[in-house]
């Protein structure tokens, strides 16, 4: 097996894990409640933590994943977590897949393809000089500053929601990029190589970082507005530091990097179409349909807000 493919089979590794563990935890929320005040109530939920060992096993995949291929071929396979969630999420939530669903999983699916086998991504170098590492972080950084201040001074919570998830999402970037370093070092040289460097120090705060801001989004506004803006700006941010910072390449140019572009603004139009539908209220059902929580319900049963899913389900782009 080719280093290409083994990259292609662990980053289609870690999305399906990913999208399993995701669901797995968005279940067990909906079987006590789903709600603030019960939220803790998982942490005694085996079923729970299954779904998280599940997940960290996609966070493990995607390292390995990064030892064999380019950011950007990773980055870009990862999207496909929304994909496979979609009959994940019916299956466990006793739903059928919508035909909008369907369709922009097919388009989410082919996008991810083009890129893949037409754009053939190429590797970089995963340890450039500081000097590129110092820049790379500067930029990152003012970039948040600038999205965090922006969102401080609107005054609605859906500008805010959005402003903030597009600065999660850049830092999610972030750590997919020194967690592709950090993965190298570890591959080459052991821990010892690892702790000796300031790229594992970098993906702890970037991961802390990145999960902050995140809950700052969802804290601003809407969930189902704060996740989209979230899930597409991770793989385009991390495309930009795969060219950029690594020195990663297309192998292709001219006309065929148009082609490039337009499929990733279509990537990214399924892409948020997709995470809206995981963050959405389900279709309500016939009044009466479902007794509400307390008041004879249920155990186990989907809550009224129907096809199993609420404003609790996200699925966001951590790991965890």
């Amino acid at each position: 097996m080719t280093e290409t493919w083994a990259a292609i089979v662990l980053a289609l590794a870690s999305a399906l894990s990913q999208a399993l563990g995701t669901v797995m935890r968005h279940r067990t929320m909906d079987r006590v409640g789903g709600r603030i005040e019960s939220r803790f109530g998982v942490l005694a939920s085996r079923y729970w933590w299954a779904g998280m060992l599940v997940s960290l096993a996609g966070f493990l995949f995607q390292g390995l994943a990064l030892i064999h291929g380019s950011l950007i071929l990773v980055q870009t396979i990862a999207v496909l977590s929304l994909t496979f969630a979609l009959p994940l999420g019916a299956w466990m939530n006793h739903r059928r897949v919508s035909k909008t669903e369907l369709f922009w999983g097919h388009v989410l699916t082919a996008s991810v393809m083009v890129m893949v086998a037409f754009g053939r991504p190429t590797g970089g170098d995963a340890h450039p000089p500081v000097w590129q590492w110092a820049l790379a972080c500067g930029g990152g950084v003012v970039v948040v500053a600038l999205l965090l201040f922006f969102a401080r001074r609107r005054h609605s919570g859906g500008g805010r929601a959005v402003l903030f998830g597009v600065a999660g999402g850049t830092a999610f970037a972030y750590v997919a990029l020194f967690t592709k370093g950090v993965a190298q070092r570890w591959h080459t040289g052991g821990a010892w190589e690892v702790a000796a460097t300031g790229e594992v120090y970098a993906l702890g705060v970037a991961a802390v970082a990145a999960l902050t801001l995140q809950q700052m989004s969802f804290e601003a506004g809407a969930v189902h507005q704060a996740v989209p803006a979230s899930t597409v700006t991770t793989p385009v941010v991390s495309l930009a530091l795969g060219v950029v910072v690594l020195g990663e390449r297309f192998a292709v140019d001219g006309l065929h990097l148009l082609t490039l572009g337009a499929t990733l603004v279509v990537m990214a139009v399924a892409t948020v179409a997709l995470a809206h539908k995981e963050v959405s209220p389900g279709p309500r059902g016939r009044a009466g349909a479902a007794p509400p929580s307390g008041a004879g319900a249920t155990p186990g049963a989907a809550p009224p807000g129907g096809a199993g899913y609420d404003d609790d389900d996200v699925h966001t782009n951590s790991p965890l």
